[in-house]
């Protein structure tokens, strides 16, 4: 883009009586003037305004604001860039005060005077070039969208403005004018001089009518009302945390990729959801997705919508789904970035389908062009991205994008394998699977709190270590031992070590093929530990057997495991530190927990196999008395005993 189009000119707005904030101003300074961590807001206004390029500023003062001007003098030469104030003689409104400005040439970036923010006007200059219009909105979601002002757009531009005092009918997508616009020459020459106007209720729906274009710039970067004692607290806080540069677009960050229908909210089963009463939250869903954006990540949901293809519903229908649930999730504070869908569905033969939905595309999971597309318009860190899904599709998704991937117990709980694309090479496998949303997003902020000790003393071993590293991680069932290995596998990856994960849990023998005298050992296979450990400790390739874990039986195909680059390796299983292949392992830990933990995540785990409580308590019992004195054997050789008694298996 030229450098013509860059946006060279702003307005602060920064009128007004102050109300809201007169507890804290005293009415002795105008809301402007009022300090945010120890800076007046206009001051920190224009600090960024100059960062991005602006050149020259003019600010409009309302009451009090014959002191905007001594108090911003110094501060514009020291940013070497021009300011002038104005002072309104009498309010004109939140757009009729632009009337009394002289127009300029060129782009205008009009800010409110109580907003803290932080953009990269580079990035809104490329999206004004490609969406030109009259003005630009900037948007973003919010965490009441129900009692905010709403933007309907399609294709960029602005379609419908739902303010918050009028009634709506239905829940509408969660994107809020932030406080911000650009404006054009054809903006300022549409205004009526003189005469009273607000944004909101006058001027937007005034062009709107006119079919004037306004274009709508989504963004996920810190803008906020501090304008209340509330909103102003909350925003120190903010600035104390330095979350405000943190969501600047110029600072990639990771992002948690959700599905929706059976992680976020309930599966209703048949077509799927098709009305917003069908919006169910999952427990804890809001709290997920607040979780998850509160630690720093991009909030984006992935989610195939073939509904839409097949005729049941609307686009505006759709809007109203996903409307509901982003409303829902914004009741417990969980607030999306972006939500992705894919409209389309390869099979024809629905009676009101759309024939030209009706195809195979690369967006429709376990197609990656959703997890792609965000990539390409969010500053995604793709080696810490994730994905949260509770069907296969969504794993397979995450493979072809190359993040990482989590599965759920809820919804499919990944047992839709024979509903799986048939042209798929593979079925897929999540590195972890827990039991719901808030569980997944819970060790994705703590990962690294789990496996920061052993993952250290690694990479203190590593520069004297001649060939791969073989750390084995052994403990009971449920014990956290795939969580551990799991959290040191990606802490290990994300710092550039080439790590493989070896799942003993694939040589588990079949439900099929055990006798019922057999013992845990036999189980497990341990016979063939040593030819795996010894194979591995040449860089060498180990087939492993299918095992599928939901139904503790045969699963189609195998698994290769190629050592022939690892610097470490993982061994991670019941027996990983088996007194028949310890001497070949560099490091042991074993891992634990107390039996009242132990049996309450197996009890949720083999309910998720579809095994009755009665049933599961023999299976508890037995595995006391068979498994437990054997594997407790390791505790004794292990270099490192570790409790995850908290972890989120």
């Amino acid at each position: 883009m030229a450098s013509e189009d860059a946006i060279r000119q702003a307005v602060i707005i920064a009128g007004g009586l102050g109300t809201r904030a007169r507890s804290l101003t005293g009415d002795a300074i105008p809301k402007a003037l009022l300090p945010l961590g120890g800076v007046p807001i206009i001051l920190r206004q224009i600090r960024v305004l100059a960062r991005e390029g602006v050149q020259h500023v003019r600010v409009l003062g309302g009451h009090l604001g014959s002191q905007l001007e001594p108090a911003l003098g110094p501060e514009a030469e020291k940013l070497g860039i021009k300011i002038e104030v104005f002072v309104e003689t009498s309010p004109l409104g939140t757009a009729g005060c632009l009337t009394t400005l002289e127009t300029t040439a060129g782009d205008v970036l009009i800010v409110y005077g109580d907003m803290l923010f932080d953009i990269d006007l580079a990035a809104l200059a490329r999206h004004r070039h490609q969406f030109p219009a009259a003005l630009t909105i900037i948007a973003h979601p919010n965490d009441h969208p129900r009692t905010s002002d709403l933007v309907v757009q399609k294709s960029g531009y602005l379609q419908r403005l739902l303010p918050r005092k009028t009634h709506r009918n239905a829940d509408w997508r969660n994107l809020v004018p932030a406080g911000l616009y650009v404006a054009s020459d054809q903006f300022f020459e549409a205004l009526v001089p003189g005469h009273t106007a607000d944004m909101i209720h006058d001027v937007i729906p005034d062009l709107l009518e006119r079919s004037i274009p306004i274009a709508i710039y989504d963004t996920p970067e810190y803008i906020k009302d501090t304008g209340s004692p509330s909103r102003h607290a909350a925003a120190e806080e903010d600035l104390r945390q330095d979350r405000v540069h943190a969501v600047h677009l110029s600072v990639r960050r990771p992002a948690v990729f959700f599905d929706c229908d059976g992680v976020l909210n309930e599966d209703v089963g048949g077509h799927g959801v098709i009305h917003p009463d069908q919006v169910k939250l999952i427990g804890r869903a809001g709290q997920a997705v607040r979780l998850a954006r509160e630690a720093g990540f991009l909030t984006v949901a992935v989610t195939n919508r073939p509904q839409v293809a097949k005729g049941l519903l609307d686009e505006s229908g759709l809007d109203h789904v996903l409307g509901r649930l982003e409303a829902e999730l914004a009741e417990d504070g969980g607030v999306l970035d972006r939500i992705y869908f894919c409209p389309h569905h390869p099979d024809k033969g629905f009676p009101n389908e759309i024939p030209e939905l009706k195809i195979n595309c690369a967006c429709r999971k376990p197609g990656d062009l959703m997890i792609r597309q965000a990539m390409t318009e969010l500053p995604v860190e793709k080696s810490k991205s994730v994905i949260i899904g509770d069907s296969l599709r969504d794993i397979g998704a995450a493979r072809k994008a190359g993040i990482w991937a989590y599965g759920v117990r809820t919804g499919y709980g990944l047992r839709d394998e024979k509903s799986y694309p048939a042209a798929e090479a593979d079925i897929p496998r999540a590195d972890l699977v827990f039991d719901t949303v808030y569980d997944a997003v819970r060790f994705q902020c703590g990962y690294q709190d789990i496996g920061q000790g052993l993952s250290g003393a690694i990479h203190q071993r590593l520069p004297s270590q001649a060939g791969p590293l073989l750390v084995s991680i052994c403990g009971r069932s449920r014990s956290g031992k795939s969580t551990f290995a799991h959290a040191l596998e990606r802490m290990l990856s994300e710092s550039g070590r080439r790590v493989l994960r070896v799942e003993l849990d694939r040589w588990i023998l079949p439900l099929e093929y055990r006798r019922p005298d057999m013992t845990a050992e036999e189980r497990n296979r341990v016979e063939v530990y040593p030819e795996i450990v010894s194979t591995l400790r040449r860089c060498g390739q180990v087939e492993a057997p299918g095992y599928e874990a939901a139904s503790r039986g045969q699963r189609k195909g195998t698994t290769t495991y190629d050592a022939r680059d690892a610097e470490v390796i993982l061994l991670d299983g019941i027996f990983a530190g088996h007194r028949s292949t310890r001497e070949d392992v560099d490091m042991a830990v074993f891992v634990e927990a107390s039996q009242q933990t132990l049996l309450s995540r197996f009890h949720n785990f083999y309910a998720w196999k579809g095994l009755t409580a009665a049933v599961t308590d023999g299976l508890w019992a037995s595995r006391i008395q068979d498994e437990w004195p054997k594997i407790d054997l390791q505790r004794a050789s292990a270099d490192i005993v570790i409790n995850l008694e908290e972890a989120i298996l």
